[in-house]
């Protein structure tokens, strides 16, 4: 029963324009890679072990900048890592005898960089990284005014029909460590129709797919009442539907997976809507005849 499993990541490789800096007699002679590494550093593939996922997102193996490092720089010429993370990079030019420069926005990485790095511990020889943690202020900026002074303003002319607020609807990130759990749930703040529910965020959700029947609008609010009223909800959204200002269009889900519209359509409270299409169409339907099969 085992699974065969290969990572794989693509390494591009731009070069900037212009001339190079000409290293010295001695970077060169440091710098020098015997026959074998040329044929496996210029070598199209690269294989080599990964690294654990346990405390960083994006962990790789030092084996990776160390290759790339010593194909491209020379001792004592500076790497820049824009996305510093846990410091993997920085750690191959130290060791390399390269300086290094990295930004990182996420606070919690600075212990784990230091850790990695030492910078606060001397090694058994009594050397110790010579690193500095400055945090950028950036003044504040009209940013409105200075996109205005570009040469060129790029305006998307693709107009998005589904306008959520961030705000009430956020499903998390793992970069800055807010990450939602697929299983949230939503508490109801109050039933206004048979097919229209308002969540404690203030979201109004449409029951997507179903419309009342006349005269049976406040049985089925009274269904509703008792089956959602105190239990929380978790709305699935079809991409087919665009958002109307605050209203969205979902199927409804109780914790035990239970379809809320469904048992609608089941109980014959609400009808079917087939004005348009939508992927639960079919299964509304179904659930209709079977309704009417009951009711005979």
């Amino acid at each position: 029963n085992g699974i065969v499993k290969l990572d794989y990541e693509f390494i591009l490789l731009f070069k900037k324009l212009g001339k190079s800096p000409k290293p010295t007699a001695e970077q060169k002679e440091k710098s020098k890679l015997t026959t074998e590494e040329w044929n496996e550093y210029f070598y199209g593939h690269w294989n080599f072990a990964g690294e654990r996922q346990n405390e960083h997102l994006a962990m790789f193996p030092e084996e990776l900048p160390r290759r790339l490092i010593r194909m491209f720089t020379f001792p004592g010429e500076t790497v820049l890592d824009p996305f510093l993370g846990s410091g993997t990079t920085a750690l191959a030019a130290r060791n390399l005898e390269r300086n290094s420069v990295g930004y990182e926005i996420n606070r919690e990485f600075i212990p784990l960089i230091k850790e990695k790095l030492q910078i606060a511990e001397r090694d058994l020889f009594g050397e110790r990284a010579n690193g500095e943690i400055i945090e950028q202020k950036i003044a504040p900026h009209d940013f409105k005014a200075e996109v205005a002074k570009l040469p060129y303003i790029f305006k998307d002319h693709v107009r998005f029909d589904k306008k959520v607020d961030p705000r009430k609807m956020s499903f998390g990130s793992k970069i800055d460590g807010s990450e939602v759990s697929p299983n949230t749930f939503y508490k109801i703040k109050r039933i206004i129709a048979p097919d229209c529910i308002e969540m404690k965020n203030g979201k109004i959700v449409r029951l997507l797919g179903i419309k009342p029947i006349v005269g049976k609008e406040e049985t089925a609010m009274q269904f509703l009442q008792e089956m959602i009223g105190r239990r929380k909800v978790f709305p699935t959204f079809d991409e087919a539907m665009p958002t109307n200002g605050n209203e969205e269009f979902a199927y409804l889900f109780l914790k035990n997976k239970t379809f809320i519209n469904g048992q609608l359509v089941k109980r014959g409270l609400t009808e079917v809507e087939t004005n348009y299409e939508y992927k639960a169409k079919a299964r509304l339907l179904r659930y209709a005849r079977t309704a009417n099969v009951s009711r005979i």
